[in-house]
């Protein structure tokens, strides 16, 4: 979450009214991370440094099977235009998909974890 006001659960995409955790995440200046078509790190190779609303425009695909976050923390998205399920990217390897708990390789959109404060 941003900051900002959210006065039920829908504006922050929450599936429930209900939190059961919550984590600060560092921030950085840079933002950094490559995506793969093929698992461990196999296939055509496109690297990011700023968000993407749209991987299908930019990729020719919305499958990713692998990926390395080298700097700054990344939300992928599901969907385009940052809809859907969410996933919360640190900096690391990510061999397949099951690493960042995804059920299926779908990415839409990804963007970057930004302190706005």
């Amino acid at each position: 979450l941003r900051r900002g006001d959210y006065p039920d659960h829908q504006q922050w995409m929450g599936l429930s009214e209900s939190v059961r955790s919550c984590r600060l995440i560092p921030h950085t200046g840079s933002h950094r991370i490559r995506l793969y078509e093929r698992e461990d790190y196999r296939g055509q190779m496109v690297e990011f440094t700023e968000d993407c609303s749209s991987l299908q425009d930019r990729f020719h695909s919305n499958e990713i099977y692998s990926l390395n976050v080298l700097e700054g923390s990344w939300v992928l998205y599901e969907m385009p235009n940052y809809r859907g399920q969410q996933y919360l990217l640190r900096p690391g390897d990510y061999r397949r998909y099951h690493d960042w708990g995804a059920t299926s390789a779908r990415v839409g959109s990804l963007r970057r974890v930004m302190d706005f404060y």
